[in-house]
């Protein structure tokens, strides 16, 4: 009996011993949950393409102030006048001492190279005692060397130096045989220049513009060979009939071709104009000209 209270208490005390479990965490005992898609709408993802950056412009550097010659818009037009004179200005300021420095100039002058570095070497002012001193010199070497001059500078501003000395030195023959010869020069220049503008494009008409009364745009004086050349025998003729075949103002065609009617070429052109009008051209006994072949000098 006592065997079987043993036992009895063996297998109670089995029953009771505590068993020791090892459970998970809790965090990983959990499952999480499985989300349900959204029924909500996902705004559309357009990829943009991807952005080309350039290189860096370098920044350009910035010049470096130009000091002003002059301060004020007064000195401007002062030295404006001064280094593009007109060619009246510069024509009454010429002076003897003019012409014997450019003829001293001259006769150091020896070879054709010489010569062009020579005329290359003129400025404006220069260039206006080309034909003033023609007509003080009567040389023939110096004179052909002054006319080489005119011909390697032709321009048109020398032209209206030569025209306006014709004018105070008329019939001086070998102002008008130099100019004769620029205004074939430049005739040819300006042909070519129209060529070249009719392959290109149209030329458009320079509007007329009233700035006073004589007050002359320079840059647009025509050439007084499209009538007459000027050492042409009727070259007076010639320019006193355009303007009676023309009908134009007597004073208006001078305005036109900046002739000064109180010089020289102005005052026989006039006189020429007055005998067409009178109707006294008609007769040779009646001009003026055929009596001044008879009169006395002096009288």
């Amino acid at each position: 009996m006592d065997d079987r209270l043993l036992k009895d208490d063996e297998e109670k005390n089995r029953a009771i011993r505590p068993v020791t479990l090892r459970l998970p965490e809790a965090e990983n005992s959990i499952a999480p949950k499985r989300r349900q898609p959204s029924t909500r709408r996902r705004p559309l993802e357009i990829e943009a393409p991807p952005v080309r950056v350039s290189a860096p412009v370098p920044r350009p550097r910035l010049a470096r102030p130009v000091p002003l010659i002059y301060k004020t818009l007064e000195e401007a037009l002062e030295g404006c006048r001064e280094k593009h004179p007109l060619p009246t200005e510069t024509l009454c300021e010429h002076t003897p001492s003019h012409a014997t420095w450019l003829s001293t100039q001259l006769k150091q002058v020896k070879t054709r190279a010489q010569l062009e570095h020579f005329a290359d070497s003129l400025s404006y002012r220069d260039l206006c005692m080309l034909f003033p001193t023609l007509a003080a010199l009567k040389r023939r070497d110096e004179l052909a060397q002054i006319q080489n001059l005119i011909r390697l500078r032709a321009c048109h501003y020398l032209y209206l130096c030569g025209w306006l000395t014709l004018q105070q030195s008329y019939p001086r023959s070998s102002v008008a045989e130099a100019l004769s010869d620029l205004c074939v020069i430049l005739e040819d220049m300006r042909f070519v220049r129209d060529s070249e503008r009719q392959k290109n494009r149209r030329p458009i008409p320079l509007p007329v513009i009233s700035i006073g009364s004589w007050r002359v745009i320079w840059s647009r004086v025509p050439l007084i060979s499209d009538i007459a050349l000027p050492n042409s025998r009727h070259f007076i003729s010639d320019i006193a009939g355009e303007i009676y075949d023309s009908g134009v103002d007597l004073f208006d065609f001078y305005l036109r071709y900046a002739i000064f009617p109180d010089l020289p070429l102005g005052e026989a052109i006039t006189k020429r104009y007055n005998e067409l009008v009178s109707g006294i051209s008609a007769n040779p006994l009646l001009s003026s000209d055929f009596f001044d072949r008879f009169r006395t000098p002096g009288h």
